[in-house]
């Protein structure tokens, strides 16, 4: 219509069009103030997590903006490759972070992915980003020992490499109470059998074994398998025991804690690990004296006792108590705690520390009732550590 409405100042001229639209119909009033037209979908790729030797879990970001619902999905390509591999397309709403697992993939390799989104007829895709996956570690399993005599025994252990060309394996090993010693071991490529011959052992001896394995800086020990070295003629047999700990920590005069390192397999499918501290209570209806808040007479001697006959870090053979009656469960009291008789190595002998106690306990405080709990049901009898002939004391009993 030829109408100048170019009047007054730039604000002004911005103020006459807002006017004349407003004016209009308020439809026009909505387009004016919408100002840009719908809001586009957005996404960003937020990386790969929990990668492993053959698998990758891929991260996204994203925003539909103003529609409803759009598809997303991950391509993915060894570096350098120039085919990508892409997952199924998946629906979402909103905005929020979306993840998808991939698997398949080859260990100690680089790979890269990328993120599209869908709308419509329209693609766009995310930054690339990458991730390298993680080589395969070697393995080591003990066999069976073999050739074990006296004093000396056959070590044996299955082994493959996994991603590596090659690694160091060895053996380490320790009798009851001695310290650690390894076997020279050996480098070793692929998957196969190395063995040890080792000597100079002590008869009628427990032996905890451990496989060595060394690659990358990195020092791998595997689980702890047991072999006895049979006794000479005369000498005492080793006690029957189902774990083998060290000594942590004395509670008091029946009670103490031990780091489990290794235990039998009948009892492992019933409950008791390896690699954890438990509270063992003096099996066989023994009740020392008690010390604390409602302390009696002999409580705190029968803590040392113990204390010194069991000093920190010594090895106890637990034979756990298989005959209680009112258990938390198997081998157990009502507090949780382990019931066992406790061994530990003496000279030349082996002590059982619940008897030794017990003995001791007699003849020092005889007012105690030593045995107050023998009624609770228990696979050991106590009275026959009392007997004349038992071999695993060595402290006097008499009557």
């Amino acid at each position: 219509m030829g109408m100048d409405l170019s009047i007054g100042s730039a604000n002004t001229k911005i103020l006459v069009l807002v006017i004349i639209g407003i004016c209009a119909c308020a439809g026009a009033a909505v387009i004016l103030f919408r100002g840009g037209g719908p809001s586009p979908p957005t996404i960003e790729n937020f990386g790969a997590h929990n990668v492993t030797t053959t698998s990758a879990t891929l991260w996204v970001d994203y925003d539909t903006g103003s529609w409803s619902s759009v598809k997303i999905r991950f391509g993915y390509r060894k570096n350098f490759s120039e085919t990508w591999q892409y997952t199924n397309w998946h629906e979402v709403s909103g905005s929020a972070r979306s993840h998808k697992t991939i698997s398949g993939l080859s260990p100690i390799t680089g790979y890269e992915f990328t993120v599209v989104l869908q709308h419509d007829s329209s693609e766009l895709s995310s930054s690339i980003k990458k991730f390298e996956t993680q080589a395969v570690p070697p393995t080591i399993e003990n066999l069976e020992f073999t050739d074990i005599s006296e004093t000396s025994a056959v070590l044996s252990a299955s082994y493959d490499c996994g991603s590596y060309s090659e690694i160091s394996a060895q053996f380490s090993y320790k009798e009851i109470d001695k310290d650690n010693k390894t076997t020279d071991g050996e480098t070793v490529s692929g998957s196969g059998v190395f063995s040890e011959n080792i000597s100079n052992l002590t008869p009628g001896m427990v032996y905890q074994i451990q496989t060595v394995i060394r690659y990358d800086n990195i020092l791998h020990l595997g689980d702890v398998k047991i072999f006895q070295t049979p006794p000479l003629p005369g000498q005492i047999d080793v006690p029957n025991y189902e774990a083998i700990g060290t000594l942590t920590a004395v509670a008091d005069g029946d009670t103490i804690f031990v780091w489990l390192t290794w235990v039998k397999e009948s009892v492992r499918t019933r409950g008791v690990r390896a690699e954890r501290n438990e509270t063992i209570r003096f099996a066989g209806g023994i009740d020392a004296p008690e010390t604390g808040a409602n302390a009696e007479e002999g409580g705190i001697e029968a803590e040392m006792f113990v204390r010194d006959l069991c000093p920190m870090g010594i090895d106890v053979l637990l034979d756990l108590d298989d005959g209680s009656l009112h258990g938390a469960g198997p081998f157990r009291d009502v507090y949780g705690r382990l019931l066992a008789v406790n061994y530990i190595r003496g000279d030349n002998t082996w002590i059982n520390v619940n008897a030794q106690e017990l003995r001791w306990g007699l003849q020092e405080y005889p007012s105690n009732e030593w045995l107050e709990y023998i009624g609770f049901g228990s696979e050991f009898d106590p009275y026959e550590w009392l007997e004349d002939n038992y071999p695993y004391v060595t402290y006097p009993y008499v009557p």
